[in-house]
């Protein structure tokens, strides 16, 4: 029974609130009930907000009861990461600066989500000012990967990601500005898509991540992802970066996804070696798409590193964003934010200039290769989860980690490409492992349609971390 099932997609219970086979509410009850029982083990949330998720739904249920149509996502529940404004909901970003700060309106994504009918139960939990990618704040115990305890889930969307994969929300939001969707979909077995940059409005204060970061769905399926992407995108003058509807509906590309087109595999992109447990389980999918008919080539190592560059135009928005309180990060913030906000104040006009002139470079590669392919095909983390101290839930010198480990990251947000991480299977030690799928700029619809290739071939749907604390899996 869907309303018994801790792993029901949203689509399905879209339906079943649609038809009248479940109530909104009954929805929503069950959700908070589950994050009541599995949040001290996991630490997903920030912020529960029972009572207006409940009123959200009862809301649902009479618009229904009155003969009106519900939308899209007609009492979903849905998790949205704590740098993205709901109104009346604590924004506090991890960071112990903006502790007790609340959102004034609502984001247009979030205003889309309530249109469609969702409904908002909280605000998940991310490192501080998602300045890296594991799961720990000044603000609270870290965030943990329900796959294992002793392994990171990977940041900084790392709460949405956990919420999703345990089962204790249907669909969550979460920010991408090196990596923070795909890290913690890839660690925790769940779909994360960032999608072209500006096809969902994301303004952010002080410039915020405008030039780098993405807005966009984490879900258990490319289809529920799909249905997500439907509802968030189009223009909002908030935004004036934002981009009009690609006129496709992603939900129809993902139920009915390619069946040939021509795939660029890279086993790595660069100098620093993957995994090999995690390339012969992406491998595997490859194989399975070969015999399907898609023309796969091999790539070998093409991408200089550019992580410097994009390490400049990241730190320099972390310095904008924090501008005005650095005083107050140098006394209560983490030593690695104190010294990502210290390089960007340090770095000059013509350095940061340079350094987002590199975006040229890096898209002037990609922009090649699509001349010739439909999509590229990498692992998307060089290794799997990394240990975190099982006390702590805290990772050993995490910068120095993140520089080998997210390099299929990074660049993608340079560029602006849309790109999704698919799980594609676990590891020996049985932890996830994801596969990402980068299409090329505007082009969300055809990489949606890899990605549910890519799912369908790995046979990952329905395979679920054991979680304890619900009525039945």
């Amino acid at each position: 029974m869907i309303e018994k099932s801790r792993f029901a997609s949203a689509t399905e219970i879209a339906s079943s609130v649609r038809k009248g086979a479940l109530t909104a509410l009954s929805v929503t009850d069950l959700a908070l009930d589950r994050i009541g029982k599995t949040d001290d083990q996991f630490q997903a949330f920030r912020h529960i907000d029972a009572d207006g998720a409940r009123f959200a739904a009862q809301a649902i249920d009479a618009k229904l009861r009155s003969g009106d149509r519900l939308g899209p996502l007609a009492g979903v529940p849905i998790g949205v990461k704590e740098n993205v404004s709901v109104e009346g909901l604590p924004c506090e970003m991890g960071s112990l600066v903006r502790r007790g700060e609340f959102a004034e309106e609502d984001a247009p994504a979030i205003r889309r989500l309530r249109m469609a009918d969702a409904v908002i139960v909280g605000m998940t939990r991310m490192p501080e000012y998602g300045h890296l990618a594991f799961g720990h704040s000044p603000l609270g115990e870290a965030t943990r990967n329900p796959w294992s305890l002793a392994h990171t889930p990977g940041g900084s969307s790392s709460g949405s990601a956990v919420a999703v994969a345990a089962g204790q929300v249907a669909l969550a939001l979460g920010t991408d500005g090196g990596g923070s969707i795909r890290i913690p979909a890839a660690c925790c077995g769940v779909v994360g898509h960032k999608p072209t940059l500006g096809r969902v409005p994301h303004p952010l204060t002080r410039a915020g991540f405008t030039s780098l970061s993405h807005l966009g769905p984490i879900a258990r399926s490319v289809v529920d992802v799909a249905l997500m992407m439907d509802v968030i995108t189009d223009q909002d003058p908030v935004d004036p970066t934002s981009l009009p509807k690609e006129k496709v509906s992603y939900t129809s590309i993902a139920t009915c996804p390619p069946s040939s087109g021509r795939i660029a595999w890279a086993p790595r992109l660069g100098d620093e070696p993957a995994d090999e447990d995690v390339v012969q389980l992406c491998q595997q999918v490859i194989d399975a798409l070969i015999l399907d008919g898609y023309e796969v080539t091999v790539l070998d190592p093409f991408l200089d590193d550019w992580i410097d560059e994009w390490a400049v135009l990241f730190d320099v928005m972390l310095a904008a964003i924090v501008h005005g309180r650095v005083d107050d990060v140098q006394r209560l913030s983490e030593a690695t934010l104190i010294a990502r906000v210290d390089h960007g104040l340090a770095t000059t006009a013509i350095d940061y200039v340079l350094a987002d002139a590199a975006r040229r470079e890096v898209w002037a590669v990609f922009e090649k290769l699509y001349r010739n392919f439909d999509v590229v095909m990498t692992p998307s983390l060089l290794h799997p989860p990394l240990p975190v101290d099982p006390d702590t839930g805290i990772t050993n010198e995490p910068e120095i980690w993140a520089d080998r480990w997210f390099r299929h990251m990074y660049p993608f947000n340079l560029t602006g490409q849309p790109a999704i991480s698919v799980p594609v299977g676990l590891n020996p030690s049985g932890l996830p492992v994801g596969l990402q799928v980068v299409g090329p700029r505007l082009a969300d619809g055809l990489t949606i349609g890899f990605a549910a290739a890519v799912e369908r071939r790995s046979s990952w749907v329905g395979w679920n971390p054991d979680v304890n604390g619900d009525i039945s899996n």
